[in-house]
């Protein structure tokens, strides 16, 4: 086994993926696009709340009269909607690809700095790149993005190249994604694997792509845009927003878009599903990290094989080889980008 390499104080690397808020619009029967607004509305929801009734040992409540949870509980709350007259409803937003993950943006450490550019030359040099571009791309084309708003009568998922004004364009998207079908389309997804993979391992050369998804919906159907936050806000929910026009126009944030593009490990193990890249394999859903410190495969633990990993490419494995599965999850998280310093001794 080559030396670890040692986790340093500074260590800062720039995101290679730079994703724009996603724009809402609902379209009429002329085909002409409106920004799609929150509904303000005051409910009167029920007391349902566990503390309601429940100390937090369990036990019910002394103080709690049955006339006292028949009360209703007013909230004012922000919700979205199709307007009668739309016939669809588009979401759009742009995506650029950099080259960043082949170099630390802050670094203390010269071997850290070496180890890290070593590791993204002799991946880019073995196609490992391109296993990260199609998972990208796959994601985008079967609307893991659209997050709760996939349910629908039929979805259409278009991408348009900024500078060549190429096109793909995906049908079904909203049966295609339950079997990760993009059957038929390998000649097609091929030049845009391209691109991305140039992207990522080329500075001079960044690829953005425009991506719109057409969605039809029932009458009026409640449509889910990202959530706000505001501080101190007298809104039970807050829906995010921007001016567009100067009318306000619900929003998809960039992370909340990037949370699902970067959704491609299933390098855990008995991994059974794709959850987002990041140090610890942390699965909201589920509660839970794949990845836990003491298991040896987090993020931290395996950077310090980076020598060894190193190695092992030099020999010019197979892609797609089990024994890659490690390093395809290192350079998932340094496409990610972010800070990962290590805390100072006292």
């Amino acid at each position: 086994m080559a030396k670890k390499v040692q986790l340093c104080k500074q260590h800062s690397q720039q995101r290679s993926l730079y994703i724009g808020k996603g724009l809402f619009f609902w379209i009429d029967e002329e085909s002409n696009e409106h920004p799609l607004q929150p509904d303000t509305t005051t409910i009167s929801a029920t007391k349902d709340g566990y503390s309601e009734a429940y100390s937090p040992n369990g036990e019910v409540m002394k103080s709690v009269k049955a006339q006292s949870l028949s009360y209703a509980n007013i909230q004012t709350i922000q919700e979205v909607y199709m307007p009668p007259e739309a016939v669809a409803l588009i979401v759009r937003f742009s995506i650029t690809f950099k080259a960043n993950s082949g170099r630390l943006h802050r670094c203390d450490s010269h071997k850290m700095k070496e180890a890290v550019s070593k590791l993204a030359g002799a991946y880019k040099n073995v196609g490992g790149y391109r296993v990260l571009a199609r998972r990208y791309l796959e994601n985008i084309l079967l609307g893991v993005w659209l997050w709760e708003n996939q349910n629908t009568l039929g979805t259409q998922v278009c991408l348009t190249d900024y500078k060549t004004k190429d096109q793909l364009m995906i049908d079904d998207v909203e049966t295609r994604r339950f079997s990760w079908d993009l059957d038929g389309f390998e000649n097609a997804l091929e030049p845009w694997i391209d691109r991305i993979e140039t992207a990522l391992t080329s500075p001079k050369k960044c690829c953005s792509i425009l991506v719109e998804a057409k969605l039809k919906l029932p009458l009026c159907a409640e449509v889910f845009p990202s959530q706000g936050f505001v501080e101190g806000e007298s809104l039970s929910k807050v829906l995010a927003t921007c001016n567009f026009g100067g009318e306000e126009q619900v929003v998809f944030t960039r992370h909340k878009l990037g949370a699902a593009v970067h959704r491609i490990d299933d390098w855990f193990s008995k991994a059974d599903y794709r959850i987002r890249a990041n140090h610890y394999g942390a699965d909201r859903e589920e509660l839970t990290v794949h990845r836990f410190p003491k298991e040896g495969k987090d993020y931290f633990s395996l950077l310090q094989n980076a020598n060894d990993y190193i190695e092992f490419l030099e020999s010019n494995p197979d892609p797609q080889d089990p024994k890659m599965d490690d390093i395809h999850f290192i350079m998932a998280c340094h496409v990610c980008g972010g800070m990962r310093q290590k805390k100072s001794e006292k």
